[in-house]
């Protein structure tokens, strides 16, 4: 041990620095929160701040990342307390030696009349300089840790790079990616996204990143003609899976952005399968890897190729993150505030409000409406309903705000969701909710009026748990669950309290803990990281009898409470497809080496049996494994047998738009012929309900038509309930039966969302592309290969939500459904390329479009349109008098 590290254990092991840090961190959390608080302490004397600051420029001196971070809450804490008995430019010196330049700058700018010395100066500038890099015409100073990455990735084939959330990752990424593009002559990647809100942010990014370059960027997994020889995708892991299928890219670089979620059931195992096709296609290729405080890296990378996938790991965070723990007090209209300590917690002291805290149904938005005032704050939300509920609450405590961004985007929810949506009335008072199931442009759209100040309380999801960048003043919690009550991994609670603080534009962030002491478990207590474990292994460790079961045509039936059977289904249909392949041993060696030689042989036996007896291509299991294997083969002898009798008409999906009136039963028919065969009707009349907003949504019908419809039959069902109800009580005044429930219009929108993503761009997007597969492989059988150009791609249609090529062309350029079936209609032309899109778009003049001011927005961010060609064009669609007035929540109830 160096002389430094001993005296910085010996300074840390001092009673009197515990007290007197903490001491000094609840003076600076004192200072974010309102002037309403009765102080419990005296602030800290002169002598105890440069005794704290003494011992952090020893800390900073060792190598070790704890100390490291101590000494930067040490000098930000001093910076917050805003003391003149303590000159700042002892902090700034610290966060200078530290390397957090972000911090650096926010705090100059904050004492910029503190007379920092030429001496200060001169070290800061030096230091940046060292750090700084070029981007565009910008030039900018990375923080050390980002520096340290930022070396690696020019010289690691494969990079693991974990740091706390906002640490400006996938900023290195995208930037060492557009970079890798602009040099080579040719070049393919793909950027793998586990959500498609960040699909579409990460695409914005690397889209403007390279705008005016002849780089291709798509979200689309197609190969498509007239493309530059350099083209990079942003895809899903499920969409990577299908271009894997139709293609054979050889990529150069890979990027998994949120790569935890390998550890995620049945998308785990895709990922992971896909990762390995690619690796084993080319061992060559490079990949780098992001996740947000996790290990494992090592033991993952050996499981699909990547052996020498080394870590690039921080645990540093650029900004305080005090964690607050909120209760109601014992007097009325009171709050008592501790802060969470590295021992425990100190008493910040008690709020005296003009509201009450003690009902603990509207606790989580009273706290957040009396704490949340100062800066952006996100307030957690178990699911969409309960967002959709929280958001109401703070709405009733805001005030309406006459701000014509404001006004705008409640315009544009009314025009282009549903006019009844709650959500048009909420964001006039700068309040909002936030879930992933939400429209591509319209929860963008929410984003960036958060990300801009003008909507100040964003009642949110887990969906923010997925690297979505959106960090926040003030972050709120009052639940470790999800759902109807499931245990959240504590590494996501952490993960989304990391969004408190906002990189580049502030020094601290708080994290609200509302009621912690009466959570089940305190998962806050300390981190705790992600902990990297494939999902297939998992599996295979804990439900190998049900897998070796599945495997012998026991396949378990799908549940929509429990995700076992889902990961067994797809596990055993993974290693069916590696039987296909001829590899499954050697799978099973690399996935599972831990495992005893025994049961490794065992599997790979049944799952060569499986193969035998199902006998599918293996190039059709192989791209539908996530599909049961006998259901596959029990509807390719059904389509056979349709065929041999004349059907084969019937068996061949079209398009929705060539014969509109019939589509609704073609289709109702298709998905009860793949859910009888395939799922042997386990689901029910899903089919039934699921069809007629399948077609509309293939159909590119926007939201208000198909919403509007299932209001409507809500609605219906609802007056038929309450006519036979007041039969009932006329036949038997005395019944015990309870009336209908009143339709809730929001509940319906929120279901419907839920339906189109769960069901129709999910479910029958998997099994719409095994049945193309399946449906081809039976009319050759059948000697009709003639025939095969007739089949519709309606798994495609499906997941993009437009028939055309045309519309299919404006969402691979990266634009929205809702831009691409508003702008479809103006070209007489159905089946564009997406080369021929971009000069289309590029060249027209839009002033006739009647366009909306957002979708305008969309093309111009996305380089896609000249502002020239859109002089004059801005309309919303909709003058002031054609728009219906916001409802009041009676209005809305009723």
């Amino acid at each position: 041990m160096s002389f430094t590290e001993d005296l910085a254990e010996r300074l840390l092991s001092n009673k009197q620095f515990g007290r007197d840090y903490d001491a000094l961190q609840a003076e600076a959390a004192r200072s974010t929160l309102p002037e309403n608080l009765s102080l419990e302490a005296k602030p800290l004397d002169t002598d105890a701040v440069h005794r704290l600051l003494y011992c952090a420029s020893v800390f900073l001196q060792t190598e070790s990342e704890p100390l490291r971070a101590l000494a930067q809450s040490i000098a930000l804490g001093s910076l917050l307390t805003n003391r003149e008995d303590v000159a700042a430019e002892n902090a700034l010196r610290l966060l200078t030696d530290l390397g957090n330049f972000p911090a650096l700058a926010y705090a100059e700018m904050r004492h910029d009349e503190d007379g920092v010395g030429l001496g200060q100066s001169l070290r800061a500038a030096l230091s940046r300089d060292l750090n700084a890099f070029d981007v565009g015409d910008e030039r900018l100073a990375l923080t050390d840790f980002q520096k340290r990455a930022w070396d690696r990735l020019q010289i690691a084939r494969a990079l693991a790079i974990s740091a706390p959330t906002s640490a400006g990752k996938s900023f290195l990424v995208i930037e060492h990616l557009c970079r890798l593009a602009e040099q080579a002559t040719a070049f393919t990647a793909v950027y793998v996204a586990p959500t498609r809100a960040l699909l579409s942010e990460v695409y914005a990014k690397v889209q403007k990143r390279l705008q005016g370059r002849d780089v291709w960027v798509s979200t689309v997994p197609s190969p498509g003609e007239d493309r530059s020889p350099r083209q990079i995708f942003v895809l899903t892991q499920e969409r990577l899976q299908v271009l894997l299928a139709v293609a054979d890219p050889d990529f150069d670089l890979i990027v998994v952005d949120e790569a935890q979620n390998i550890s995620d059931g049945a998308r785990g195992m895709i990922l992971q399968e896909c990762l390995d096709q690619i690796l084993v296609r080319n061992p060559k290729a490079r990949l780098i890897m992001l996740a947000p405080g996790a290990a494992g890296f090592l033991e993952l990378g050996r499981s699909f190729g990547a052996p020498d996938l080394e870590p690039a790991l921080s645990r540093l965070p650029s900004v305080i993150q005090n964690r607050i723990l909120v209760s109601p007090g014992r007097v009325p209209k009171t709050l008592t505030l501790r802060l969470m300590t590295e021992t425990g917690s100190v008493k910040l002291g008690t709020l005296t409000a003009d509201r009450g805290f003690q009902h603990p149904d509207s606790r989580l938005a009273a706290v957040a409406l009396e704490l949340g005032r100062h800066g952006g704050s996100l307030v957690y939300a178990t699911g969409p309903k309960d967002a959709a509920n929280v958001a109401r609450l703070l709405y009733i405590g805001c005030s309406d705000k006459a701000e014509a961004p404001l006004e705008a985007l409640s315009k544009f929810i009314i025009k282009h969701i549903h006019p009844e949506y709650a959500l048009a009335t909420l964001v006039r008072r700068g309040v909002a909710f936030h879930y992933g199931k939400m429209p591509t442009l319209l929860r963008e759209a929410i984003e960036g009026a958060f990300k801009t100040g003008d909507l100040q309380f964003l009642a949110c999801t887990t969906t923010l748990f997925q690297g979505v960048n959106l960090p926040a003043r003030n972050v709120f919690i009052h639940t470790s669950t999800r759902g109807r009550g499931t245990e959240l991994n504590p590494a996501e609670l952490w993960n989304f309290a990391g969004r408190a603080g906002r990189m580049n534009s502030d020094v601290v962030g708080n994290v609200f803990l509302v009621d912690y002491e009466n959570w089940p478990e305190q998962p806050m207590d300390k981190f705790v990281g992600y902990k990297i474990e494939p999902a297939f292994r998992k599996t295979v460790e804990t439900q190998r009898p049900a897998i070796l079961e599945a495997l012998a045509g026991d396949m378990p039936p799908v549940s929509k409470r429990d995700e076992t059977p889902t990961k067994v289904r797809a596990a055993a249909g993974l290693l069916v497809s590696r039987a296909a392949r001829g590899d499954v041993r050697s799978f099973l060696e690399r996935t599972l080496p831990s495992s005893p030689l025994a049961e490794r042989e065992a599997l790979a036996k049944f799952a060569e049996k499986a193969h035998a007896d199902i006998d599918l291509p293996a190039s059709l299991l192989a791209t539908n494994w996530t599909v049961d294997p006998f259901g596959l083969q029990r509807l390719f002898k059904y389509l056979v047998d349709q065929i041999a009798d004349g059907n084969a008409d019937a068996m061949i999906p079209q398009n929705p738009l060539i014969d509109p009136l019939k589509a609704r039963e073609r289709y109702e028919n298709l998905f009860g012929r793949i859910e009888t065969r395939v799922n042997l009707g386990a689901f029910g009349k899903l089919h039934k309900k699921a069809a007629l907003p399948a077609v509309r949504w293939m159909e590119g019908k926007p939201y208000p038509v198909i919403l509007s419809s299932e209001v409507v039959s809500a609605k219906r069902r609802y007056a038929k309930e309450m006519r036979a109800y007041e039969e009932l009580k006329k036949a038997e005044p005395l019944t015990r039966k309870q009336p209908p429930r009143p339709i809730n219009v929001n509940n319906v929108i929120h279901d419907t969302f839920d339906l189109i993503e769960d069901v129709i761009r999910f479910r029958y997007v998997q099994l719409g592309k095994a049945y193309y597969d399946v449906l081809v492989l039976a009319l050759r059988k059948s000697e009709l290969d003639h025939r095969i150009p007739e089949i519709f791609n309606f798994a495609l249609a499906l997941e993009l939500g437009v028939s055309t090529r045309s519309g299919w062309s404006f969402m691979e350029l990266g634009l929205s459904r809702i831009a691409a079936t508003a702008l479809e209609p103006h070209f007489p032309d159905s089946d564009m390329t997406a080369a021929k899109a971009r000069h289309w778009l590029q060249t027209e003049d839009m002033t006739e479009f009647r366009l909306g001011p957002i979708v305008l927005a969309e093309l111009i961010r996305l380089g896609l349109a000249s502002p020239l060609t859109l002089a004059g064009a801005a309309h919303d669609g909709l003058s002031d008098d054609d728009l219906p007035a916001p409802l009041s929540w009676t209005e809305i109830d009723e």
